[in-house]
């Protein structure tokens, strides 16, 4: 230590000071060099600095006073850390693009390069084994013990340079990016990323970012506030106001105290003035700063925030106990000011203002008078009309809960647009709606209603979003009555309102079966944005709002078909698509479809009259806590209801139940009757052969009786002959001898012609039996 080339530190009060020796140049001039970097190593025991000509210095803090040594030249550095994984290395960014590994405590300056970054990388975190360094265009992570690239995270913003990327405690990875828009990742679920808009908090003009030492929260500086945001579901939750003498904040730093557990509610701040301040987070509201330096240009706090460095307008190294410079520190009051300059309140005079010359008595008579609203103030006009909270507290809960799904995805396939920022804050409001009410998710006609309102609050999700509540809230009364159909409820108020109207456009409808969900509803749930131009349309709002009759909505969908009977009728008479009609752009104008429902507001008698089974009353959101569900009272019982939704589960069940018992009972009786069927058909077929069998057996048996008496006869009528012959006279008596000796010859052949009708029967039995043999088998 105590060789030659160190030196020792000028004590200045509390602080050590280290100004580097100037280098003669060869032109015989010399050279003031200036420190640009420093870090301390993680036992706090040392720390390194590197000046403009990429000289690296060695302070030893473990000695009294500290020493320091000026190593070997690494390069012009653009960001410098020692490795935690291995002791005695320090990494070091080259304006290169290289990252130098440079190891300590060996007899030669000994160092490999890390290559990767076309530009020169700017910041470096650790988590583990692993090292993230960022350039303005790319976020490489290295293995510290390998000296390999591990992953090059993939940036879904385009066309943007990146400001920061850092490493949490527990593994979260977050890029900044210079258009205030945030990128989140989880280490080793590096395929899945949260998009973080840091204009939903309110928060523009992002600065920095650093993680508290348990990871739990990250603390973003902008240009006015100090955010505290939770890494869990990156939702906001602190916004503290910078005081007036803390500008622009240029870097950030946790502190860590005795006892607070990682929490770090101090925070080390640089302004844009060179002003290093210590902030409390705890406040409530203002964050209470303590300014103790002036005229640093960068500064380093160890891991255990046991010392400060810091490089001073001078170029010198200063280093520090950090525990004695926040003591001594004394807090400023805050500047007596007038309650009128402030900020808040001159808002809140502009408001009130606006809100005198913006009133609903005033705006009528000129929209009377014009027609419509100036495109430029039509937003203000209509979130002014409908008393839009602007309630940020309850959107950022909204949207801070917000998880893309399959629904963002469907929505995006079904409604395609070429404008990306307007996808977006379709897709954003929607998922916020589900957040908001999540049955919601069932009503596909959404996208459609809420659209053409988007449009005109695009530049302001909060508004936009408050927008379709307002709308939902007034103009949609009793829709979701009969979900998932229709609101059957409101057509038929419609048809109430057409059946006074046009009775005879109404009876041509019922003729031709057109109900009021082919002629109402998709006027209805497209808010009529498809039947008119962007313009007509716009115009129709105009006067909707801001007469604030909600029925009137109602008039204007009658208005449409009384406008358009004739086109109606010529479309029904030649068999052409009547839907068709109601869901493409037709040629009416806003001005006459408002003269129609003015007229029929007027005449409509109170018994059929909307505003007999609706409310006319506008009503505005509230200004504080969540938005209120609204909504939910208007869904059938059993599907808000929980022991509603468990009663139709079961009957679900009970249904199931019963429909495979009714099939089981089916599949009996199919195979009962089918027994039945070939039962029956064996028994006709056995009683047949059977008559069959008995009708051949009668025929056989008569056949063998008519041939014995065939042949009894014949012998019968031979001994007739005989008997007739001996009775002849004497005279015959010798013919009769003559012939004796012929009859003794027939009595001979007499046995010989039974046995022969003998086999005959036989034979005819055996045919018979045969034929019956020949039945039986199958």
């Amino acid at each position: 230590m105590h060789n030659s080339g160190w030196n020792k530190l000028i004590r200045t009060n509390d602080r050590y000071k280290y100004e580097p020796k100037s280098i003669a140049e060869k032109s015989h001039c010399t050279t003031r060099l200036a420190f640009t970097q420093v870090a301390f190593d993680h036992d706090e025991e040392s720390l390194i600095a590197v000046d403009s000509r990429g000289y690296l210095h060695y302070v030893e803090l473990s000695e009294d006073p500290p020493c320091a040594k000026r190593l070997g030249k690494a390069g012009r550095a653009s960001f410098l850390t020692f490795n935690p994984v291995c002791k005695g290395e320090v990494l070091i960014g080259l304006d290169t693009g290289d990252i130098k590994v440079w190891r300590l405590h060996v007899s030669i300056d000994e160092s490999c390069l890390l290559s990767g970054h076309k530009l020169a990388p700017t910041h470096v975190s650790f988590y583990k084994n692993h090292c993230l360094t960022s350039s303005q265009n790319e976020i490489i992570i290295w293995h510290l013990r390998s000296y390999s690239r591990a992953h090059q995270l993939k940036t879904s913003v385009t066309n943007t340079v990146i400001k920061k990327a850092a490493f949490s405690g527990v593994g979260h990875i977050v890029v900044l990016y210079h258009n205030d828009t945030m990128q989140a990742w989880t280490f080793g679920q590096l395929d899945r990323d949260t998009k973080i808009d840091a204009k939903i908090f309110g928060i523009r003009y992002v600065r920095d970012f650093t993680f508290t030492k348990d990871g739990r929260a990250m603390i973003v500086a902008s240009a006015r506030t100090i955010s505290v945001i939770d890494t869990c579901d990156w939702s906001l939750l602190k916004k503290l106001s910078l005081p007036t003498n803390l500008v622009n904040v240029k870097q950030l730093s946790v502190v860590s105290r005795p006892l607070n557990g990682g929490a770090n509610k101090t925070v080390a701040l640089l302004s844009s003035k060179h002003t290093l301040h210590f902030g409390d987070t705890s406040a409530p509201d203002l964050l209470q700063t303590s300014d103790v330096t002036s005229g640093v240009k960068k500064f380093a706090i160890s891991s255990a925030s046991r010392y400060m460095a810091y490089i001073d307008q001078e170029e010198c190294l200063n280093v520090a106990r950090l525990d004695k410079m926040i003591s001594k520190a004394k807090r400023l009051p805050e500047p007596h000011r007038l309650q009128a300059h402030k900020i808040s309140d001159h808002l809140d005079c502009i408001k009130q203002s606006m809100k005198r010359e913006l009133d609903v008595k005033r705006l009528v008579p000129i929209l009377h008078e014009f027609g419509e609203y100036p495109e430029k103030y039509r937003a203000l006009i209509w979130s002014t009309v409908l008393k839009l909270p602007a309630n940020r507290d309850a959107y950022v809960a909204l949207a801070s809960k917000v998880t893309r799904g399959k629904f963002a995805l469907s929505t995006l396939r079904d409604y395609p647009l070429a404008d990306r920022s307007k996808a977006s804050l379709l897709v954003m409001t929607m998922d916020c709606l589900i957040q908001w009410y999540p049955l919601l998710v069932q009503s596909p006609f959404l996208p459609k209603l809420i659209f053409p309102f988007l449009v005109v609050f695009q530049k302001d999700p909060l508004l936009a979003f408050e927008l379709i509540l307002s709308i939902l809230l007034n103009y949609c009364q009793k829709w979701f009555e009969y979900h998932p159909l229709p609101p059957l409820n409101v057509l038929g108020i419609v048809e109430n309102i057409l059946l006074e109207a046009d009775p005879v456009l109404l009876n041509i409808f019922y003729e031709r079966g057109i109900t009021s969900s082919e002629y109402a509803w998709p006027l209805l749930q497209t808010a009529m944005s498809e039947v008119l131009s962007g313009n007509e349309w716009l115009i129709l709002w105009d006067h909707l709002i801001s007469l604030q009759k909600p029925a009137l909505l109602l008039m204007c969908v009658v208005a449409y078909s009384v406008h358009s009977r004739e086109s109606i009728i010529s479309l029904i008479k030649s068999s052409r698509d009547v839907a068709g009609f109601y869901t493409s752009q037709g040629h009416a104008r806003a001005k006459d479809l408002l003269r129609i429902a003015r007229r029929l507001d007027q005449e409509i008698p109170e018994r059929t009259h909307p505003d007999r089974y609706l409310r006319n009353k506008v009503l505005q959101l509230n200004s504080t806590g969540p938005y209120f569900l609204f909504i939910s009272g208007e869904y059938p019982k059993f599907l808000t209801e929980s022991t509603g939704r468990m009663d139709l589960e079961k009957l679900k069940v009970q249904a199931q139940s019963q429909e495979h018992d009714r099939k089981i009972a089916e599949s009996a009786e199919r195979k009962r009757l089918h027994q039945e069927t070939q039962a029956l058909a064996r028994q006709i077929h056995k009683t047949r052969l059977d008559e069959v069998q008995k009708f051949f057996q009668e025929r056989s048996i008569t056949n063998l009786d008519w041939k014995l008496e065939k042949l009894l006869s014949d012998a019968e009528r031979k001994r007739f002959y005989c008997q007739h012959s001996c009775e002849e006279p004497l005279e015959m008596i010798r013919e009769c001898n003559k012939r004796k000796s012929k009859i003794l010859d027939f009595e001979c052949i007499k046995p010989s012609n039974y046995e022969k009708l003998q086999q005959d029967v036989t034979k005819l039995e055996y045919e018979v039996q045969n034929f019956l043999d020949s039945l039986r088998s199958p």
